[in-house]
């Protein structure tokens, strides 16, 4: 039996996984969602996609993920037959649903360019708009990387979009009777098991990508926020990290510069009457002497809600000076020495913020090519956005690391990073989850562990069943024995 198969007397806990596996009964109904955050996140073969007629298909970007009325994703991008195109995808269980849901008759979805659909036949009927144009399907169940109910299991719903209204929970009640300590518990272990699964991710792309490859996309997916993120991810993809190398090893600059080419974001010439950039003529021209044939990727970048110090060529220059400043020894192997220091969690964590660049240069004191100067220097890479990095990037990889290695010492150090690493920037979800899960009784301090454990409950629990009836976890809670069986380490 493997270390990771294994149970743990030190380090994280699978128990809440194993209990949600129990509590599940036999098999369960793959929810739509899990398929469109499969989609979203690309959790499937994207190498020799082709439609339910064979034609060649590539995705450029899966769009944006609507929670509103309408198709599931916007403006996504697609190269079929080798032309490009962009607009709508809407994901479906099966291809009944089309007509089930009646989008064959709403002119809303009349811009789908392709219904992604869990099956592996093609449609005996093809999915048509209101107009009757035939919409090509792809049949995502021949693609799969792994079976569907270990995606569930632990593929994020990316529910910081989600608008959650959420009363308070069973949960409260047990807190308020019992104390919270038992609640405490459950969502700590169930913020284990989400780091956890993101551990596996992490590691499945390393092991698809090598170390370096799979880092550097996970780091610069972080660095695009959730607006931007599958852009970065393409740029990551289409830029491979040993290019990116030599180009640093050459000039820092260079990075910046073919980053910023790449995503459409390094203009061939400035606004008549803009003043004089010397930064940018500096990329102008290594682009000319040094990245001759290096097009840009037909990426589109919405600005509308944005804010200005987040416009995307500042954060694709952060990212590029980030990945440079890196680049000498390799991501895998600086991360791989910070976490086999020997250090405090406090000491490690201003290890691994000292690898982010400063304010420094054109982009600390602009927003973009034609804006006005800021009023101080700021940081290309705010320090909420790293501290996101490191929680959902770093760490993860600590702890694939030691488990690669079967190296129990080095879980227990990440695990007491982990522990006190501090919360994330505020969001919904969390917001409400707290008083939703403890009540009157919400812990002193949520820390990032916590985060991410209301986070999974509220996936796994809260956001599928708001009514808390018959709730899987209500029996272990309410029960001192069965509670002490759930949260057995």
């Amino acid at each position: 039996m493997s270390v990771e198969e294994s149970a743990h007397p030190i380090g994280f806990s699978e128990s809440y996984g194993r209990r949600l596996a129990v509590v599940e009964d036999g098999g369960t109904a793959i929810p739509e969602q899990i398929v469109q955050s499969m989609w979203f996140d690309q959790q499937f073969a994207t190498e020799g996609l082709c439609t339910h007629k064979g034609d060649p298909l590539k995705i450029l970007s899966p769009g944006w993920w609507n929670r509103n009325e309408g198709p599931d994703f916007k403006d996504a991008q697609i190269e079929l037959r080798g032309e490009i195109r962009q607009g709508d995808i809407e994901v479906h269980l099966d291809h009944a649903s089309w007509i089930g849901h009646g989008h064959h008759i709403d002119a809303r979805y009349d811009n789908v360019l392709l219904v992604a659909v869990l099956q592996t036949k093609p449609p005996k009927v093809l999915p048509v708009s209101s107009e009757g144009r035939a919409i090509p399907c792809l049949l995502l169940g021949n693609f799969l990387l792994e079976d569907m109910a270990s995606l569930a299991q632990r593929l994020p719903l990316n529910p910081l979009t989600e608008d959650a209204t959420l009363a308070r929970g069973f949960c409260a009640s047990v807190a308020q009777a019992y104390g919270a300590e038992r609640v405490k518990t459950f969502v700590r272990q169930a913020g284990e098991w989400r780091l956890l699964n993101k551990s596996r991710l992490l590691r499945e792309r390393i092991e698809r990508s090598g170390p370096d490859q799979g880092l550097y996309e996970a780091i610069m997916t972080a660095c695009g926020y959730s607006r931007y993120k599958q852009h970065f991810r393409v740029v990551s993809q289409q830029l491979p990290y040993d290019r990116v190398r030599q180009l640093a090893g050459q000039d820092a600059m260079l990075v910046e510069a073919a980053c910023l080419q790449l995503a459409g974001l390094l203009p061939n010439e400035l606004p008549k009457g803009t003043s004089a950039v010397p930064h940018f003529a500096r990329l102008r021209a290594l682009r000319r002497d040094e990245l001759g044939g290096l097009r840009s990727l037909p990426l589109v970048w919405k600005r509308l809600g944005v804010r200005p110090n987040n416009y995307p060529e500042r954060r694709m220059a952060g990212a590029a000076r980030l990945i440079a400043r890196t680049s000498k020894d390799g991501l895998a192997a600086t991360l791989g020495a910070i976490w086999k220091t020997d250090t405090k969690p406090l000491e490690r964590r201003r290890m691994f913020e000292a690898l982010f660049p400063r304010p420094m240069g054109f982009w600390a004191d602009h927003c973009s090519w034609t804006g006005k100067r800021l009023a101080k220097p700021t940081a290309l890479i705010g320090a909420a956005r790293i501290r996101s990095i490191i929680g959902n990037v770093f760490i993860p990889y600590g702890l694939a690391l030691a488990r690669q290695h079967r190296d129990l010492e080095a879980e227990q150090r990440v695990f007491e990073f982990f522990t006190a690493f501090p919360k994330e920037a505020e969001n919904r979800i969390v917001s409400t989850m707290v008083p939703r899960v403890f009540g009157d009784r919400p812990p002193k301090r949520i820390n990032f562990q916590m985060q991410q454990g209301l986070l999974q409950v509220y996936q796994d629990h809260c956001e599928p069943n708001p009514s808390c009836r018959n709730c899987r976890m209500i029996p272990y809670l309410d029960d001192e024995d069965k509670a002490r069986e759930l949260f057995e380490q």
